[in-house]
């Protein structure tokens, strides 16, 4: 047993053969040309995702932009 705080680490260790890392799906490469593979836990499990930022916080404009587009979809 072990742990991680970015499931790329995790994913290093998976392919030496440590053992099996659970993550959010997608946040790493696991198409067919990939050693990984995700498999969905049963039965499912969702975790809620909270954006945070502060009070008159100043963004770039690459954030701004992103900060608006999730905002479109609240």
């Amino acid at each position: 047993m072990g742990t991680y705080s970015l499931l790329f680490n995790g994913s290093l260790m998976v392919e030496d053969g440590m053992g099996y890392a659970l993550g959010l799906d997608q946040i790493i490469h696991s198409s067919e040309n990939s050693p990984l593979c995700f498999r969905p836990l049963s039965p499912k499990l969702e975790a809620d995702m909270h954006i945070v930022w502060k009070k008159q916080q100043v963004f770039s404009k690459a954030a701004r932009h992103y900060l608006d587009r999730l905002l479109e979809h609240t």
